[in-house]
């Protein structure tokens, strides 16, 4: 243990330079997702500590440069690229979990891209690239969650809590927009599970800043507002006749109880049993309304996403 505590103090008087030739070396060679698993490990060992915080900006700037990580901006190329996007994933994920404010908040305008191109991502034939996508859109409301519960007054624009959440309202439509076509086709019933658990955060957040000083940069009305603008944009070819309303009632109400469930395991002695997923009936029952919609359009055709104002395009 001695040992290692040595080199660990060692190490990170080099880790400036390691993180700078990983991000470095992915530029020139950007098919090899080693370079981004590498730094992440490193942020999640050293990234709390706010001396890195300088270092920690420069590497996620260097990385968001690279071509490979601009170009992920439709469902194809996220179909081709399925090992890129998880470690670009693990990587943001780790950033936003372990870095400082100060960190998270000089990448603010990265980080909105990041949540976007994961939206797309959700969308991806490739079940692995489509569910890791989701699961860092989740780490998004995880920490937001966090940070709201910790601090119902409303803090400056310079927190972690207010640069998330102001990305979360920002990303919100686009969000449900991708949600909806990820549950069309063939693929969607493997991402039920963790579009289910995803959409309860979201529904939480929304709910919990509707209570709070945050309401102003998030509400209900704003979940509200994403779902019917979806449901209504959903052309013939994806529903039935006449099923948008009943969509949209339905959905409100599951997402809500479920939002309610989810608050309540995170409050009080009830945290400490707080598994992370799924929370209470109205999470059970959320999840099984989200089944029944993707089981009952397995056989639609499955859209082609390219970006969050292309799907309207597309519809209209």
């Amino acid at each position: 243990m001695l040992i290692k505590h040595f080199a660990g103090q060692h190490f990170q008087i080099l880790l400036p330079k390691i993180l700078e030739c990983l991000s470095m070396n992915f530029l020139l060679y950007q098919r090899h997702d080693c370079f981004l698993r590498t730094a992440a490990n490193m942020i999640e060992e050293f990234g709390h500590k706010e001396e890195y915080s300088v270092v920690c900006v420069r590497t996620i700037e260097t990385f968001s440069s690279a071509a490979s990580l601009s170009n992920l901006n439709s469902s194809y190329t996220c179909d081709q690229e399925p090992d890129l996007i998880e470690a670009y994933a693990n990587f943001t994920s780790a950033f936003i979990r372990c870095c400082p404010k100060e960190a998270i908040v000089a990448s603010r305008s990265l980080l909105e891209l990041s949540f976007q191109k994961a939206a797309i991502c959700s969308t991806a034939m490739h079940q692995g690239a489509a569910l890791v996508a989701i699961s860092y859109m989740s780490c998004f409301f995880d920490a937001s969650l966090t940070d709201v519960l910790e601090s119902p007054e409303c803090p400056s624009d310079e927190s972690r809590g207010a640069v998330l959440v102001q990305i979360l309202a920002r990303c919100g439509e686009g969000l449900m927009f991708n949600v909806f076509y990820a549950l069309l086709g063939v693929s969607a019933l493997s991402r039920v599970h963790k579009s289910a658990t995803m959409l309860q955060k979201l529904a939480a957040l929304c709910s919990l800043c509707e209570r709070t000083m945050w309401k102003g940069i998030l509400c209900w009305d704003s979940l509200c507002g994403w779902l019917q603008t979806t449901v209504s944009s959903l052309s013939s070819e994806y529903l039935r006749q006449g099923e948008a309303e009943l969509i949209i009632p339905l959905w409100l109400k599951v997402l809500q109880d479920a939002a309610s469930d989810y608050l309540h395991s995170r409050t009080g002695d009830n945290c400490r049993n707080h598994p992370g997923y799924m929370q209470g009936k109205g999470g059970r029952t959320l999840k099984r309304v989200i089944r029944d919609f993707a089981e009952s359009h397995r056989n639609v055709p499955t859209p082609y996403i390219d970006s969050r104002w292309s799907c309207r395009q597309q519809l209209s």
